[in-house]
């Protein structure tokens, strides 16, 4: 057990060097959330690193769960489990209304369950659960995220990008205060609006307005979703992805084995992130260009996220790209 004390000033160092076998770090000064974390990145020395704010309570599994969850594929960069409060459609709702009712809630809920994985485009790290070494490749967290937002969105970029998958545990549930660590930065350095334009300012992207799926497209394939083992799906201008991969994350926890997609784009900065939750992706320009990249290929779904207006008024129809079984939706 590695703990940060972050320059605190209120007897934190003295209790940290009471706990038997525990590995302290003083620092001077309060260095930010996300320079603390690297801090006790680099002191790590075990195959795994969950790196824990002062807000959380931990719940009975937690840590099999997570193991279980990252040892099940190869590809996966990081995983994180669900809380109390937390954005991102990572909520999860138990029933309590003491923190030892929690406890028995969440021993009851925290069962290992593979359905309820689903890979993201990012995720809100209650815990960030890696592999060490994996999280030193990737650089640990962006230190120009001093205040800690969207060092999150950053780091979950820098995962994708390296080519690892990310996965949200949704069997296991934490207990989160919320915004303990963030909170005071929020009221009196605008950290929220100052942080998001550092994150833009480096990928050219609104990470809350075109990194968050579209959950009226999501909950309209759940309505009319019958059962099948092989989907084709057709994704045009979903951003960097997060709407079609809710909807290939819903898709393989019907039972569906093999979902194929192809996603389109005409803005140049989304390929790059497109291409690491896409079977294949695409640059499209005028009609010709759409013509000429999809020929007479026909898909179970179309999904049509932004533009759809401008688009139909400058194309032809999308129905020609239809199985006769098919599903528009825009």
């Amino acid at each position: 057990m590695i703990l940060v004390n972050n320059g605190s000033s209120d007897g934190t160092q003295a209790y940290f060097d009471s706990i038997p076998g525990a590995s302290p770090v003083h620092l001077p000064q309060n260095v930010g959330p996300v320079n603390g974390f690297n801090v006790g990145m680099n002191a790590a020395q075990g195959k795994y690193i969950a790196l824990i704010s002062n807000d959380m309570i931990l719940t009975s599994r937690w840590l099999p769960n997570l193991i279980a969850c990252i040892e099940s594929d190869p590809g996966i960069g990081f995983v994180s489990p669900g809380a109390n409060y937390v954005s991102n459609f990572q909520q999860i709702s138990l029933p309590f209304k003491t923190l030892e009712e929690m406890q028995v809630e969440a021993k009851a809920y925290n069962v290992s369950d593979p359905n309820k994985w689903e890979e993201r485009i990012r995720l809100m790290p209650v815990i960030l659960f890696s592999l060490t070494d994996r999280l030193r490749e990737i650089g640990g967290y962006d230190p120009r995220f001093y205040f800690g937002e969207f060092g999150d969105d950053d780091i979950s970029y820098r995962y994708r990008r390296a080519g690892y998958k990310l996965v949200y545990a949704g069997d296991t549930f934490i207990y989160h205060h919320g915004s303990v660590t963030t909170g005071i930065d929020q009221q009196q350095n605008n950290s929220l609006q100052v942080s998001r334009q550092i994150f833009y300012n480096k990928y050219g992207i609104d990470s809350w307005a075109e990194g968050l799926p579209n959950m009226q497209l999501v909950d309209a394939v759940r309505r009319q979703w019958s059962p099948r083992e092989s989907v084709s799906i057709l994704a045009i201008n979903c951003c960097i992805g997060a709407t079609p991969l809710a909807v290939k994350t819903f898709m393989k926890q019907q039972g569906a084995r093999n979902v194929r997609l192809t996603s389109l784009s005409n803005q140049e900065k989304y390929l790059v992130d497109l291409r690491t939750i896409s079977d294949r992706t695409f640059y499209f320009d005028t009609s010709e260009d759409f013509r000429q990249l999809l020929g007479g290929e026909q898909f179970d779904y179309i999904l049509f996220e932004h533009g759809y207006s401008e688009f139909i008024r400058s194309f032809d129809g999308l129905n020609r790209y239809l199985l006769p079984s098919g599903h528009l939706l825009a």
